[in-house]
């Protein structure tokens, strides 16, 4: 900080011209009190000395005076050479006040911007003139924080400390004593703007408090904070002697912060060279405040999606003091938090700034110290509990809030920082490459149970059960590992691998205390519609985050039009498909093709999921090809269904993603059998045994797919002559599906156990049927009901069961039964109730309706591949109809 300045000013030709440098004015206190008090020689002398410790302080800061009176008017280059200087100024004034034995001191105001700068012509400095003129609006700036500075006091314009303050670690060890601190913002006389006022100052030495207003300098207030106003105010304060001890108390921030209030975490910036702090203290930042319950963080996602709608590129856009104040803006949150880490003296500095979006002013700002890399992460502890503090959550609910970081993250920070370059990968929608980095971060501490719970997340979106229960264990295998809010997560996707009882008492739970972190809701939301087929309440649940910001609502935009599918409601479903799009989510868009499976419409979908990425996932690639399989099925073509169903099975074999492969076979066999192949009962029996083999082993591979694949394999034995087949698996499911707690395993095998009476009882099977019907009742409970009433000669009842069943063709397509393994069968059976419903029109003698039914299986059968056996009953009955 020694550059010399004095050359690089004005032009080589003494003209003017404007440049941008800092301007420092200093004024030294009570000068002419201290003239009358000391006599003119001594004063003289004294000032003598001022004078020469100034000037040498100026040189080895690289500054050039400019003027000189009771102070001095200097010019710097750099905002953090006129800080430097001031601070040493300050010190060194001291020093000579105490050993002359009089009080001196100074007050000081630095602000930067353009001047102007001329060198005045020999004639006029020979005259008295001085060597350069300085002019411009920056003066009257430094003059009027000058004037308004307390003795010792440094005062900055915002300018001057946002530079400054980015170069602090430039000031060396004297770093260790500095102090920053935001006043607000000042209308100056003559100044038209407002100015923003930062002081800086050694702990212990300068006021380091908001200076008094003067005739020239006032701090700009609300009209409520204003002598007259506050003079009401006191009036009524009064009268409010009874508000409980709580709420006078409380720490009371100088923003309006509220508990569940928004606050975006910037960039941490890393002053120490130190790559290993980048990534991983980032993450700690994160995580430590995230466990309030107090204050809510912007996350990653959302503030990405915010950088794309600012047209920024959020892998290179720095989440700085500008940045972060207009995203904070655009996201409505209260504050924007920077920290910053730096080595100083051999110590290691933690701050924490907490910046008003609105003004980009610096509300608090609070740092830590430690010896080495083992103290970042208590000193982080240390400083965002004084942060929380600051934003007014009360140290109760801190301390009840706050595992130590190094228990609930990890104390290695080359896992921390894995971890963190992980959470990254899942946003961008790069699982496989999130689970190696996990995987990396568990390698370096075997006990990281975040790393485990990201791990576990993976594996149970990607239908890896076993390896999700095993990550989850190891997640919850020491509770001291995880901050509280992570532990309920963690117990939420525990009770994954319990009922569904316990699901919705987890996240419920956690949705209660944690209202705004939306992960209890979605979640709440998928037990209801995955494992209870309660449609109204999913949907209430998915539309909780759906109105919000939450980033991850593209889930549940995704899944929300598949209920709204399952309830018909296309027009809406096609609204948040498309949201869901727009919005973006990591999952694969494969669902819309529900809508289209439900209302034909297969112009535009059909290429939609040819080019639908997969991110190299085996899973997706499986399922990509089972809904290829679903769209050829609803147009009649077999055998194109057929190979896209076999193609699924081979992905999931060689993924080794069994429940996936067993779901392709089920579809497989669905299609065998309606194409008439002469091994379909092969197959079917094949599938069963295959199934009946992981249904012994479900209770370690947590893995409860086994037991709707047979019940969908029960009924489709019983209707097509394999009853044997059917004893079988139902035998085996009334030993694990019966009271399981389970109702989407439950309701299944009793569908299968109620129609394997039907050709002992008839009547009985329907009784028994229709007390399964209610708003959660699956498809095929009246596929098996329509039977039934047919079997019993009810043919009133047949017909209008078979209307349903072709008139909700949304509930065929779009009921998750087991990650939609019904979809197939389901399909099958809504087009061949057409045919059920023009045989039973044709039996009440009414010829048209059931030629009308005819006609619409045949127009939705018209690319139909060779002759399916339904083709030939419907060809068959509408010649005899026509006769």
């Amino acid at each position: 900080m020694t550059a010399d300045t004095s050359n690089a000013i004005a032009k080589p030709d003494g003209s003017p011209t404007s440049v941008l440098r800092t301007l420092v004015l200093c004024d030294l206190v009570d000068s002419t009190a201290l003239v009358e008090r000391l006599g003119d020689q001594r004063a003289a002398d004294l000032f003598r000395k001022h004078d020469r410790l100034a000037r040498a302080l100026i040189r080895s800061h690289g500054g050039k005076e400019i003027d000189k009176t009771d102070g001095f008017l200097l010019i710097f280059e750099r905002p953090i050479q006129a800080v430097a200087f001031a601070l040493a100024y300050q010190r060194e004034l001291a020093a000579l006040g105490a050993q002359e034995q009089v009080d001196l001191a100074a007050r000081i105001g630095v602000h930067v911007g353009d001047v102007v700068v001329w060198d005045n012509e020999i004639g006029d400095i020979e005259r008295g003139a001085k060597p350069v003129e300085v002019e411009g609006l920056v003066k009257p700036v430094a003059a009027r924080l000058m004037g308004l500075a307390l003795p010792r006091q440094i005062l900055l314009s915002g300018t001057a400390y946002d530079i400054a303050h980015r170069a602090q670690g430039e000031l060396g060890e004297a770093l260790t004593r500095v102090r920053w601190r935001t006043h607000g913002r000042y209308r100056f006389k003559g100044v038209p703007d407002l100015v923003p006022v930062f002081e800086v100052g050694e702990e212990g030495f300068a006021p380091l408090r908001a200076p008094t207003w003067s005739g020239k300098a006032h701090r700009e207030m609300p009209v409520w904070r204003r002598p007259v106003a506050i003079g009401i105010e006191l009036f009524a304060l009064l009268l409010l002697v009874a508000v409980p001890v709580w709420y006078l108390t409380r720490p009371a921030p100088a923003i309006a912060f509220a508990q569940r209030d928004w606050v975006v975490l910037g960039d941490l910036k890393n002053l120490t060279g130190q790559q290993v702090f980048d990534e991983s203290l980032q993450a700690a930042f994160r995580i430590g405040l995230e466990q309030s319950r107090y204050v809510n963080v912007v996350p990653e996602l959302q503030v990405n999606a915010a950088l794309q709608r600012m047209e920024r590129d959020p892998a290179s856009t720095p989440v700085d003091r500008a940045t972060g104040s207009e995203i904070a803006l655009r996201e409505g949150a209260r504050a924007l938090v920077l920290p910053t880490i730096a080595e100083v003296g051999g110590r290691v500095r933690l701050t924490a700034e907490i910046i008003d979006p609105h003004t980009q002013a610096s509300v608090y700002s609070d740092s830590v110290d430690g010896a080495g890399s083992e103290s970042v992460l208590p000193g982080i502890d240390e400083l965002l509990g004084k942060m929380r503090g600051r934003l007014g959550e009360s140290m109760a609910s801190i301390g009840e809030t706050s595992t130590p970081l190094a228990e609930a993250t990890t104390r290695d920070l080359d896992a921390l920082k894995a971890y963190s370059i992980g959470l990254q990968a899942i946003a961008a929608g790069k699982g496989g490459e999130a689970a190696t980095l996990f995987n990396q971060a568990i390698h370096l501490d075997p006990a990281f149970a975040q790393a485990w719970l990201g791990l576990a997340n993976i594996y149970y979106a990607t239908g890896q059960k076993a390896k999700a229960r095993e990550a989850v264990d190891h997640a919850t295998r020491d509770p001291k590992r995880l901050s509280v809010r992570e532990r309920l997560l963690a117990e939420g996707y525990a009770a994954l691998f319990t009922t569904p009882a316990q699901m919705r008492e987890k996240w419920s739970l956690f949705a209660r205390l944690y209202p705004d972190d939306l992960a209890g809701a979605q979640n709440l939301a998928l037990v209801l519609w995955q494992y209870d087929n309660d449609l109204a309440q999913a949907r209430r649940q998915f539309e909780l985050v759906t109105s919000s910001q939450h980033p991850r609502r593209g889930y549940a935009w995704l899944f929300l039009g598949d209920v709204q599918v399952a309830q018909e409601a296309y027009a809406e479903a096609r609204k948040s498909y498309v949201t869901a799009r727009q919005v973006g989510t990591p999952q694969v868009y494969l669902d819309p093709v529900n809508l289209a499976l439900a209302t034909r419409e297969f112009e535009s979908v059909t290429t939609a999921l040819a080019d639908e990425p997969t991110n190299g996932f085996p899973y997706f690639e499986a399922e990509k090809q089972l809904r290829a399989a679903a769209l050829h099925v609803v147009r009649g073509q077999l055998g194109s269904a057929a190979r896209a169903a076999d193609a699924a099975t081979d992905i999931a074999a060689r993924a080794n993603l069994e429940s996936t492969r067993q779901r392709a076979r089920l579809a497989r066999v669905a299609i065998a059998l309606a194409a008439g192949e002469p091994d379909a009962r092969a197959r079917l029996a094949d599938f069963v045994d295959a199934e009946l083999a992981r249904l012994e082993m479900a209770a370690t591979s947590h893995d409860l797919g086994s037991h709707t694949h047979l019940a969908l394999a029960a009924m489709l034995a019983l209707r097509n002559g394999a009853g044997n087949v059917a004893e079988r698996a139902l035998g085996a499911l009334a030993r694990t599906s019966a009271n399981s707690g389970y109702h989407s395993l439950e309701q299944p095998w009793r569908i299968a156990d109620c129609e394997s009476r039907i050709t002992r009882d008839a009547t009985a099977t329907a009784s028994c049927l229709e007390a399964l019907l209610d708003d959660r009742a699956y498809y095929q409970t009246r596929v098996a009901l329509a039977r039934a009433y047919r079997a019993a000669g009810k043919s009133d009842e047949a017909l209008a069961t078979a209307r349903w069943l072709a008139d909700h063709r949304g509930r065929a397509s779009a009921e998750y039964l087991a990650e939609f393994a019904g979809q197939v069968p389901n399909l099958l059976a809504s087009d061949a109730s057409l045919l059920d419903i023009a045989e039973l029109e044709r039996g009440a003698g009414r010829k048209d309706a059931a030629v009308a039914a005819l006609d619409r299986l045949l127009a939705a059968w018209k690319s139909a591949e060779g002759d399916p056996p339904l083709l030939q009953r419907a060809r068959r009955l509408r010649g005899e109809l026509l006769q």
